[in-house]
């Protein structure tokens, strides 16, 4: 697959578009991606195919005229990641992953998902193969260990507002 660069310039004439053709591509369907410079980019998991998933790692170079794409060494998932037949997450900013994998094959609950964060953060000017070292996952518990969240429990926020409200009574109170 390529990648195509289009610039439109709106001169005070008419417009002037060019187009580039970007060579090197790659064909993954539901990854992640996340940034670890202002232009670099990790890309993470996804699928190859239809139920292959992608185990390896990416990091995308941005040039002006250039997308240079290089396979990274994958962290060590874990036996739980490596098996399961499908998985999901989101960029969480500043180069980390949140990933789920459903935990249906360890509990009763079919509901039941384990998290686990994946940073890809290159930390000041490290080189590319650095970064493979500091990819690393994690969990808050062994998956076989925690037991899942209940329906109600599973986003729970809750915080304090301490707002000065003013109704007509009290205003009346106080000019007494």
């Amino acid at each position: 697959p390529n990648f195509y660069k289009i610039k439109i310039d709106l001169p005070l004439g008419s417009p002037a578009v060019s187009c580039v053709i970007l060579p090197g591509g790659i064909s993954v369907s539901s990854a992640i991606m996340t940034q670890t410079r202002e232009k670099e980019f990790v890309v993470v998991g996804g699928y190859h195919s239809d139920n292959q998933k992608r185990m390896i790692c990416n990091t995308i170079n941005l040039d002006d005229n250039k997308i240079e794409i290089v396979e990274t060494e994958a962290p060590e998932w874990t036996p739980d990641i490596k098996h399961c037949k499908i998985w999901f997450g989101s960029d969480m900013g500043n180069g980390s992953i949140l990933f789920g994998i459903p935990g249906d094959n360890r509990q009763l609950i079919s509901d039941a998902n384990y998290f686990y964060i994946l940073k890809c953060q290159v930390e000041n000017d490290q080189s590319l193969e650095q970064m493979a070292q500091v990819c690393s996952q994690s969990s808050t518990e062994d998956a076989g260990e925690s037991t899942p969240f209940e329906d109600s429990e599973e986003l729970t926020f809750s915080f304090d507002i301490d707002t000065d409200t003013c109704n007509e009574d009290d205003n009346e109170n106080e000019s007494e």
